[in-house]
């Protein structure tokens, strides 16, 4: 059933009832949206009804909305997004040319939220700008690919692990671990050296997101990989990954003599939760003198 617009949305049009056209629909846009927005006291009770009556003016508000688009004021870019969101797919096509806009916030804000509106019809007109000059807009427009969850993101965020500004390469990552496309492995692995550590983190994010596809490749990784922290960031997804294919080549790391890499994989050993990975932590504890790692071993129940 359709909510009923509140009382004071029809005190706000009847108002308005002597203005004609745009005019009217702009004054009604306007004193909802200040509400909708507003942290005073006096407007608490009113903030999620002005905002969904905005959702059910859908379309006749969009041009309105779009022109709000410019602000800098984090509030009111928060309630642009959630009026977005209640508007639904019609609203796709007035933020999709928004994204083309000459002011550079109205472009940032028009991709973030079409990828909090997850819906495909914006993928064709994001990837009109994965290249974009500008560096937020490439990185904004790749995680929202990402977030929409489309297979049509995947080609361009594998690119984009490339880009020369590393916030772009972290929104690649972050948009490949939404994808969690299997055909991506390899290149996450990789992105594990990557200079910057956000991007490593959310490579190793979208592998154990990716699953048991990624499962025999971090296994032979585990083996030959030189870069310490890529080394350390695999014993965290082995972990996060829970298979027990796992255990044999993680007990090997337990003799390094690396005591942060010992205690890496006394958490991942933790982790996968087996009666072998027990007995195998269990033997560790008894030989074990390092004191962080036998604080990580200690905070694993082992009987």
């Amino acid at each position: 059933m359709k909510r009923a617009i509140p009382l004071f949305a029809l005190i706000l049009a009847a108002q308005a009832s002597a203005q004609t056209g745009a005019d009217s629909i702009n004054h009604i846009v306007d004193s909802l949206f200040t509400r909708a927005s507003s942290g005073e006291l006096k407007y608490r009770e009113l903030v999620q009804p002005s905002k969904e009556t905005l959702g059910e003016m859908g379309e006749d508000a969009m041009p309105r909305l779009v022109e709000k688009m410019t602000t800098q004021d984090a509030r009111e870019m928060h309630t642009l997004v959630d009026i977005f969101k209640l508007i639904g797919r019609p609203a796709v096509p007035r933020i999709v040319d928004a994204l083309g806009a000459e002011d550079p916030y109205k472009r940032r804000l028009a991709a973030r939220a079409l990828g909090d509106m997850k819906d495909t019809m914006a993928v064709d007109g994001l990837l009109q700008y994965t290249d974009d000059p500008d560096y937020r807009i490439r990185a904004g427009v790749i995680r929202a690919l990402g977030k929409i969850g489309d297979s049509g993101g995947v080609a361009p965020s594998v690119a984009a692990l490339k880009d020369e500004d590393y916030l772009v390469r972290t929104a690649a990552a972050v948009s490949l671990s939404f994808l969690a496309d299997s055909s991506t492995i390899n290149t996450l692995l990789k992105a594990l050296t990557d200079p910057y550590y956000g991007v490593r983190y959310k490579a190793a994010q979208a592998l154990w997101n990716i699953g048991e596809p990624s499962i025999i490749s971090v296994k032979e990784s585990l083996k030959n990989v030189d870069d310490t922290v890529a080394f350390y960031l695999l014993i965290e997804v082995a972990g996060n990954l829970k298979d027990k294919r796992l255990i044999k080549p993680l007990s090997k790391i337990l003799a390094s003599e690396d005591p942060m890499a010992r205690a890496f994989t006394v958490e991942a050993l933790g982790k996968i939760d087996t009666k072998k990975s027990k007995k195998i932590l269990r033997k560790r504890k008894a030989e074990e003198t390092h004191p962080f790692v036998l604080g990580k071993l200690s905070a694993i129940e082992l009987d």
